[in-house]
């Protein structure tokens, strides 16, 4: 009887014991968190509970801390507030609860990368135990921190509408594009790393014409990196017809005084050739916009030779400018021409040609024949020493002329010499 009332005693003591171990150990506190490998900027939600709470194991009151590392996570809210590194988290019921509590602790990412502890301290109240937080009876968790990416480049771009020049690289920074009657840019960039930032400026939504600069700014999600890409867009716009006629710079009509030129508005050259008399030009050119200016240079003094007269047209934008040119030979000065033998001989000219010659041979034969006849070159060139006046018979040509006085004459010519 003894013995076994003993093992009876025995066993009650044990069961006294193992049974309030039992319900201590029933009850346990946790902590979860909704996201982890979390970079910087980044929101996280930290869960604490409880398990194990029942009817027969009522749970009266908690006085936890919710531990966390303050250069990885900044406290945004939860719980009962914050003292220096630890979280308030506290809970008390007169009648007990017979189910599981929670809180919920807001952090946000605020280090770099590594590992951001979080874990439990206090003690909690089950039936009339006092339980202290053990590794086992109050589980900890951490939060791991990525680290922030460092790549600043892109990986497309392309602006509808138009072609990029050179073609996208990663590497090429600075690119040219025209566009026609867009003022609005859609400029889809693409970075290589998703969490990078991309800034455009803003003039990208409010182009001018002629060339925009347009910007695109990538910075690194640690923020330490930055590249610009640079576009600039030509716009090119259809001009109205006001301002069609404002940057019209071409002639409507070009006239010189006194000659013949064919004009035509496109055409910028034309030539003329002028007599030597003439030393200026009168010039009159009326542009097709009338607000236009005109210029005209090099027609008052013309030289001889070959002179350049310019006429300048400016349109009333200033935006152009038309360039026409006279190209004016002015004729060397005529020289009198004396004809000695004609190329071409008119049967008059032969006639009288024919006559004279005849007239001539005949005179020449009818000389002769009289200087031969009279002995005139014998009595020329013979020397006499004392010449004697003889009395001449002379025969004449005819019975009307008289030459004695045409002896005479020669006879003294002849004595003269001699002397």
């Amino acid at each position: 009887m003894k013995k076994g009332l003993i093992k009876k005693i025995v066993l009650l003591l044990l069961l006294t014991i193992v049974l309030p171990i039992n319900a201590k150990a029933a009850v346990s506190f946790s902590v979860s968190k909704n996201a982890d490998n979390l970079k910087s900027g980044a929101s996280v939600a930290v869960t604490v509970k409880s398990d194990g709470v029942s009817t027969a194991d009522t749970l009266y009151s908690y006085n936890l801390k919710l531990n966390f590392d303050a250069s990885k996570l900044q406290y945004v809210n939860g719980g009962q507030g914050i003292s220096g590194n630890n979280v308030i988290l506290s809970g008390n019921s007169d009648a007990g609860v017979d189910r599981n509590v929670s809180a919920v602790v807001n952090f946000k990412v605020i280090g770099g990368a590594g590992n951001s502890n979080l874990g439990l301290t206090g003690s909690f109240k089950v039936n009339d135990d006092e339980i202290t937080c053990t590794n086992s009876n109050c589980k900890s968790s951490q939060i791991t921190v990525a680290a922030l990416g460092t790549d600043s480049s892109l990986s497309g771009l392309k602006i509808p509408n138009t072609t990029l020049k050179p073609a996208f690289s990663s590497e090429v920074t600075n690119y040219t594009a025209t566009i026609q009657d867009i003022t609005e840019l859609d400029v889809n960039a693409t970075p290589k790393d998703p969490n990078a930032k991309i800034s455009i400026s803003e003039n990208a939504k409010k182009l001018q014409k002629g060339e925009n600069k347009i910007d695109i700014v990538v910075t690194s999600e640690d923020g330490q990196s930055r590249k610009t890409y640079t576009v600039v867009v030509t716009l090119n716009l259809t001009p109205t017809e006001a301002e069609l006629l404002k940057a019209n710079a071409l002639l409507k009509t070009l006239d010189v005084k006194g000659e013949k030129i064919d004009f035509d508005p496109a055409e910028k050259k034309y030539y003329l050739t002028v007599p030597y008399e003439t030393k200026k030009l009168t010039i009159t050119a009326k542009p097709a916009n009338e607000k236009a200016t005109v210029q005209i240079d090099g027609y008052k003094k013309l030289i001889v030779g070959k002179n350049t007269v310019k006429v300048t047209v400016v349109s009333e934008d200033k935006s152009k400018i038309e360039n026409y040119q006279i190209i004016v030979t002015r004729q060397d000065q005529e020289k009198e021409i004396v004809q000695t033998c004609p190329e071409v001989t008119s049967t008059k000219e032969w006639i009288i040609f024919s006559v004279c010659m005849l007239l001539t041979f005949t005179l020449g034969i009818v000389l002769g024949y009289y200087l031969c006849k009279k002995d005139i070159f014998t009595k020329i060139f013979t020397k006499k020493e004392k010449p004697q006046e003889e009395a001449v018979e002379v025969e004449t040509l005819s019975d009307t002329i008289d030459l004695s006085e045409t002896v005479n004459n020669i006879k003294k010519k002849t004595n003269k010499s001699k002397k």
